[in-house]
C-alpha cells in the first residue's frame, strides 16, 4: 500500500485579512475521526493589529496530531486498547495563506492547504490481525474570504472586533482511494475509498463565517473567536467505511452507506502576556467539532459528530514583520455524539494533544486596487 511522503499540507487558516499580522496564528485539522475544516487565529499584542493599505501578508502554517483512544460519548473506550482492535489516525496539515489590506479595515485573503492522512485498523476487523493503513493526501479544499473591522483600527488598538466571511470551494478529492485488504476478511487487497477522516475535501461547496474579537488591558490581551463552516450539500457519493465494515447489503443501515458533507465548528478564548522584547505567551480555551445536524440542508450519509475541547498553551515571537508561532493544545474532554436520525452512538478516536506551528510575513505596502477613502483609514 501507498505510504505517505514527506510533510504534508492542509487547510486551517483563518480567512481573515490581519491573521499573519497578529502575534500568532492557530490552525484546526481533523481530530482524529473527528473531521474539522476550518479554524480561527488567536490574537496578540495590539500593536500587530494595524495594516496599512496595499500590505500582503504571507503564512505557513503546520500542525499534527496522533489519535488512537476511543471514545463513546465521553466514555473511553479501553476495550478497544486492550483488544487490539484500535483506530489510529494520523493528521499532518500545511496550509499557505495570503491576504491583502484594501484599507486599514478592510480586506480580502485566500487559504490554499495541502494534506497528508492515514487511518489504520488491524485485519480482519476486530482482531490483532496486521494492519490495513489507507492513506490520502493532496490539496485540499481552498477558502476565498473577506474580512472588516467594525471600529477604526487607527483609533482603537486596544480592543475590536472583525467579522469575516468566505467561500470554501470543493477543490480536494473527496473520493481518494489507497490499496488495502477488505477489513472483514484481510484479504483483496486492492484500490478503495478511504476513510472520510483523511479524505483531503469533502466534495461541497460551503461557506464560513466568523466573529473575533480583543481587548488589551496593559501587557495582556484578551482574545475571543468563534467561526462556522456551513456546507448545505447532503451526501458526496463516495462510500463510508460502512461499507468497507461488510454492511452495504443492510436497509436499516442504508442512509449511512455514503458519506456526509457536515458543517464544522471552531471556538476559541484566552489571554497572551508580554514576556520581554518580541516573545509572549498565550494560555487559551479551544472547543473544535463537527455538529449533529447540518445548519442548512439534509444531513444524511455517514458522518462521526462530536466536540474535543483543550487548554491551549502557546509561545509566539516576533521580530520586525516576521512571527513564529508554536502551540500545543491538551485535550480536557473528548464526546463523540449520537449519529443523527438512527441515534447510533458509534464511537470516534481523539488525539491527547496537538502541535501547531506557523511562520508569517507582512510585506508592502503596495499599490492598493481600489480607491476606498470613506471606507476607513
Amino acid at each position: 500500500m501507498r505510504r505517505p511522503v514527506g510533510l504534508a499540507r492542509a487547510i486551517i487558516m483563518s480567512a481573515i485579512a490581519l491573521t499573519l499580522a497578529l502575534s500568532g496564528s492557530g490552525t484546526s485539522w481533523a481530530q482524529g475521526c473527528i473531521l474539522i475544516r476550518q479554524s480561527a487565529p488567536l490574537f496578540g499584542t495590539s500593536e500587530n493589529f494595524l495594516a496599512e493599505p496595499g500590505e500582503i501578508s504571507f503564512s505557513m502554517s503546520y500542525r499534527t496530531s496522533h489519535a488512537d483512544d476511543h471514545y463513546n460519548g465521553t466514555a473511553y473506550q479501553s476495550q478497544r486498547k486492550e483488544v487490539g482492535s484500535y483506530v489510529v489516525n494520523n493528521q499532518q496539515a500545511y496550509d499557505f495563506y495570503a491576504s491583502y489590506a484594501v484599507t486599514r479595515r478592510a480586506s480580502i485573503s485566500m487559504s490554499v492547504p495541502f494534506i497528508e492522512a492515514s487511518w489504520s485498523v488491524p485485519t480482519p476487523f476486530a482482531t490483532t490481525g496486521p494492519r490495513a493503513e489507507q492513506n490520502g493526501e493532496g490539496i485540499g479544499d481552498l477558502t476565498v474570504s473577506a474580512g472588516y473591522w467594525l471600529l477604526n483600527p487607527g483609533r482603537h488598538q486596544t480592543g475590536n472586533l472583525f467579522l469575516s466571511g468566505g467561500i470554501k470551494a470543493p477543490t480536494g478529492d473527496y473520493n481518494q482511494t489507497d490499496n488495502y485488504p477488505d477489513l472483514i476478511t484481510g484479504a483483496n487487497n486492492t484500490s478503495k475509498v478511504v476513510d472520510q477522516s483523511v479524505q483531503p475535501g469533502d466534495g461541497g461547496w460551503g461557506f464560513v463565517v466568523g466573529i473575533q474579537g480583543f481587548k488589551q488591558v496593559s501587557k495582556m490581551s484578551f482574545y475571543g473567536a468563534g467561526s462556522y463552516l456551513v456546507n448545505p450539500r447532503d451526501t458526496n457519493g463516495a462510500p463510508s467505511v460502512v461499507v468497507g465494515l461488510g454492511f452495504a447489503g443492510n436497509p436499516a443501515l442504508a442512509s449511512v452507506l455514503v458519506n456526509t458533507v457536515a458543517d464544522s465548528y471552531l471556538l476559541r478564548t484566552g489571554a497572551t502576556f508580554h514576556l520581554k522584547g518580541g516573545l509572549s505567551a498565550s494560555l487559551g480555551f479551544r472547543m473544535e467539532g463537527v455538529p449533529r445536524y447540518d445548519l442548512i440542508g439534509d444531513s444524511h450519509g455517514f458522518r462521526r459528530p462530536g466536540y474535543e475541547t483543550y487548554a491551549e498553551p502557546g509561545l509566539i515571537y516576533r521580530t520586525g514583520r516576521s512571527a513564529f508561532s508554536i502551540h500545543v493544545p491538551l485535550a480536557i474532554v473528548r464526546n463523540r455524539q449520537p449519529n443523527p436520525y438512527s441515534g447510533d452512538p458509534g464511537d470516534a478516536t481523539f488525539p491527547d494533544h496537538l502541535v501547531l506551528a506557523s511562520y508569517s510575513h507582512q510585506f508592502g505596502p503596495f499599490a492598493r486596487l481600489t480607491h476606498t477613502k470613506g471606507i476607513g483609514s
